[in-house]
């Protein structure tokens, strides 16, 4: 993710636990339990999460 994304980052506190940084960080284990059943997509880095508090920039979606 770029800085210009996380400037976008609506929970600037909260930042180092989002999906983006978790995948920097290599930690896929916890990336992948926060995203087994996403309902939110990140317009920064269009992650998929469970919880809307787990990424940047969120917004609800519809599953198909």
């Amino acid at each position: 993710m770029s800085d210009t994304a996380k400037s976008d980052c609506r929970n600037q506190a909260g930042h180092q636990l989002h999906l983006c940084q978790l995948k920097k960080k290599g930690l896929l284990k916890e990336v992948s339990a926060r995203s087994n059943a996403p309902g939110y997509i990140c317009h920064n880095c269009n992650a998929e999460a469970n919880d809307a508090e787990d990424l940047c920039n969120p917004s609800p979606f519809m599953k198909r």
